[in-house]
Order: structure tokens, then C-alpha cells, then sequence
């Protein structure tokens, strides 16, 4: 099958120390992007839509793009996953359509609210056969300051753990949500990453990743982050490719001579990533 359980991609990338790339898509181009650079790079890849992509377009194109990218992706393993899925009637949606893994974002909730619906998701999911991933702690959005209270609690992530039984678990270590100006300029609290990795034996997930430099991505492989999460790069970079290439290309109307470029931008900056998770 093609579209691959998400498991059954970062598992072995967490017994190996590596991590597997999970990049969010807005567009057919970005899609494309995508596949392409897994394939030149051989690198599994896990394909993510958020809840506000899926009130663009609908859950049921991206399970098509997926299937019908095998025949001309055919051998890059793909997963299919619900980034930071907000209600059960979306959860719900994405699991009938064929999403081979779902997150139910519950760092807003109490702790107790949080194991409680994660719990219900986990039911949800295993009835598809599907693997879940949760989120404990608070992430901010750049700009916004870092409260150590909103960093994940190390004991509060095991105690969460053993009750939800969860298959990866993304964890608030520093990172923030989308990006600053320059890349690098995001840090990983690794004292802190640490103390979770000592604790519990899943892969972690590290979102907030965009502005996170190469060799702090590499260190924290160390310490059980096994799923990266992209998406603020993603659309910086497409759309500055787009928007350099309409200035000096005032007259063009074709959209597949335009899009092409912001495509090729995007596929260059996937390559780079895969690399650095793997290498």
C-alpha cells in the first residue's frame, strides 16, 4: 500500500537516532515539491494538512493526490497525517478518508480534559488502524515570550503516556510556532528535551521547527525527536520565489511557468531538510 501508517516510518527513524520529515501542503506545487525531493533523496516523508488547509480544499483530494502520486512516485513511502487536528468531526473526517495517522491537539486543554479526549481519539484511531499523535504543553507563536509553566512537564509527559497509550508525543522544548526573519534564530531547550527523552520511550515531535538551525535539528535526534514538522518555511519560501519571479517577469500569465519556479524553490529546501534528519 502506498500510503504508509505513520508508525511504521518514524519508529525505525527513532530506533536509528534519525527523523523522519513531516511537511504541511497548501497547493498541488507544494505537493509535487514534495514528492520530488523524497524521491531524489530516497527518504520516507509524512505529507500533513491542518484544519485550516482542509477548509480550503477537502480532505478527499489529499487522499487522492497521495494514491495517484504511486504511479509516479512509486517508490517513496508516503504517510498521510492530520496536523493539529481540533475537533473529533475532523478527526472523524480525515480518519473515514484514508489519513494514515491523526493529531489531536489538546495543549490548550487542562491536563486532565487533555488525557481524557486524547484518549477518545486513541479509541477513533484504532478503529482505522491508524496511529495518533498528541501534544502536551504550550507552544507560543513567534513574538510571543517562552513561559517555562508552558514547557512540557517531563513527569506530567509520562504520567500522560502510560494513560493514553499515544503513539508519538509533541512536546513544547523552546520552539515556537512559525518563523522569524532569519533561520536559525529559533532554539531547542535540549536540558529540558532531555529530561523528557530520560522519562519516556515514544518518538517526540518537534513542531516549530522552520527556524531551527541544521545542528540543533542533527543534536536533538539524540534526545527521541524522531518527526519534524514544517510548514512556516514551506510558504516563506514559495511565496518569495513567486512574488522575485512576477517582478522580473511582469508580463507572464501562464500560472505552470510562474508556479514552476516557487515549486523548485520549495523542492530545494525539502531536499535540505531530508538531509539533515537523516544524515
Amino acid at each position: 500500500m502506498f500510503i504508509h501508517n505513520t508508525r511504521s516510518l518514524v519508529y525505525p527513524a527513532f530506533k536509528s537516532k534519525k527523523a523522519i520529515g513531516a511537511f504541511n501542503v497548501h497547493n498541488l506545487e507544494i505537493f509535487e515539491a514534495i514528492l520530488r525531493a523524497a524521491q531524489k533523496k530516497r527518504a520516507p516523508v509524512i505529507i500533513q494538512t491542518t484544519p485550516k488547509t482542509l477548509k480550503h480544499l477537502s480532505v478527499y483530494y489529499f487522499k487522492k493526490l497521495v494514491e495517484s502520486a504511486q504511479k509516479i512516485f512509486p517508490k517513496v513511502a508516503v504517510a498521510l497525517h492530520l496536523d493539529h487536528g481540533d475537533t473529533l468531526e475532523l478527526i472523524e473526517k480525515c480518519l473515514e478518508a484514508g489519513y494514515s495517522s491523526v493529531m489531536f491537539d489538546g495543549s490548550k486543554l487542562s491536563f486532565e480534559e487533555n488525557v481524557k479526549m486524547t484518549k477518545k481519539v486513541k479509541k477513533m484511531a484504532q478503529r482505522f488502524r491508524v496511529s495518533i499523535e498528541a501534544e502536551l504543553g504550550e507552544m507560543p507563536k513567534v513574538g510571543q515570550r517562552i513561559k517555562e509553566q508552558n514547557l512540557t512537564d517531563p513527569e506530567k509527559a509520562r504520567i500522560f503516556l502510560k494513560e493514553t497509550k499515544v503513539d508519538f508525543l509533541a512536546v513544547s522544548i523552546g520552539t515556537k510556532h512559525g518563523m522569524l526573519a532569519k533561520n536559525g534564530t529559533e532554539h531547542i531547550n535540549f536540558e529540558h528535551l532531555e529530561k523528557i527523552h530520560n522519562l519516556i520511550n515514544v518518538p517526540l515531535v518537534l513542531h516549530g521547527a522552520s527556524g531551527v538551525g541544521r545542528n540543533e535539528l542533527k543534536r536533538a535526534r539524540k534526545f527521541g525527536i524522531a518527526k519534524v514538522n514544517f510548514d512556516t518555511a514551506i510558504r516563506k519560501i514559495f511565496s518569495l520565489s513567486l512574488r522575485k519571479y512576477l517582478q522580473t517577469h511582469q508580463e507572464e500569465d501562464d500560472p505552470r511557468v510562474y508556479l514552476e519556479q516557487a515549486r523548485k524553490s520549495v523542492e530545494k529546501l525539502i531536499r535540505e531538510k531530508m538531509e539533515v534528519l537523516s544524515k
